[in-house]
């Protein structure tokens, strides 16, 4: 029978800072096969409900070894801002393949294809971004809650303040929380083992034991990962305008828009590609200080 049960305060660290429900037999299974308690959280999470749909002709028959029908039943009819996607079996060595995914799904449409390319070329440069740079983006998922809220308000866009980091740089030996093992693409391209960053170790290496558990039932070799908890936590995050959170802040936050524009220099695209990329960011930029109405603002 399907059991749901409140997240005990074990497993809550200072981004999962919300009480949810989940379904103990998954949450259990998945701690046996040797999933971590945050990502055996998150898909016990998705069980606590019966799927939405389920396609005659693929319920019995569907081979559980070979196939993943019953749990994208239940994973694609869990319509959240974010979602998590493991890559699909592989029945064949000529099966093209496909990694693990982030899906960013918190877009409207827009009401040009211009705007919806600005927007599309935005998200995927900033995740370029993210993994070049190795950047720390987390924030206390109640405040992702308290975002999501604010954003409903009227003019939010412009007058709004939002809850995002104020520290973004990679992490210093000696944090601690959920974080993710993994060596910079940009160190694995030049045949490094590590970044400059010392806290940041090598997903090959064997030498620790993983199922030796520290604090919060976490993994010993997370406990220095690039995007754990620090000391400061409590001073990591703070209240910004969607202008402050493009453009940037104070000498502390650079922005998103100017950190893009760094990464494009990195890379060192042509300036044909660079122009049209800046009119992009400009866009944006021009959208989240005032100078261009959102289509909210235009409609009414």
């Amino acid at each position: 029978s399907l059991k749901s049960k409140q997240l005990s305060n074990r497993l809550l660290n200072r981004y999962n800072d919300i009480i949810v429900p989940f379904d103990e037999e998954v949450f259990k299974q998945c701690r046996e096969a040797g999933v971590d308690p945050a990502l055996a959280q998150h898909i016990a999470h998705l069980f606590i409900r019966d799927p939405l749909v389920i396609f005659e002709g693929a319920v019995e028959e569907v081979d559980d070894e070979k196939q993943t029908e019953h749990f994208e039943s239940i994973q694609s009819t869990n319509w959240q801002t974010v979602r998590w996607k493991p890559p699909p079996p592989r029945n064949d060595p000529n099966d093209p393949h496909i990694g693990w995914r982030t899906e960013f799904r918190s877009m409207e449409i827009q009401l040009t294809d211009y705007e919806n390319s600005a927007f599309t070329v935005f998200i995927i440069l900033l995740t370029r971004v993210i993994l070049a740079f190795d950047l720390n983006l987390y924030i206390p998922i109640s405040r992702v809650d308290a975002n999501m809220q604010r954003a409903h308000s009227r003019n939010a866009a412009h007058k709004g303040k939002f809850f995002f980091r104020r520290h973004m740089a990679p992490l210093e030996i000696g944090d601690v929380g959920y974080g993710v093992k993994y060596v910079s693409m940009f160190s694995r391209a030049n045949g490094k083992n590590g970044s400059a960053n010392s806290s940041v170790t090598n997903p090959d290496d064997t030498s620790s034991n993983n199922d030796d558990e520290g604090l919060d039932g976490v993994s010993m070799n997370r406990l220095t990962a690039p995007c754990a908890t620090g000391s400061d936590e409590g001073n990591s995050f703070e209240e910004m305008t969607m202008a402050e959170i493009m453009s940037g802040k104070g000498d502390y936050f650079p922005g998103l828009i100017p950190l893009i524009s760094a990464y494009l220099d990195y890379i060192q695209v042509d300036k044909a590609t660079k122009a049209k990329l800046s009119s992009y960011l400009e866009f944006i930029e021009k959208r989240a200080n005032g100078e261009l109405v959102t289509p909210a603002t235009w409609m009414r």
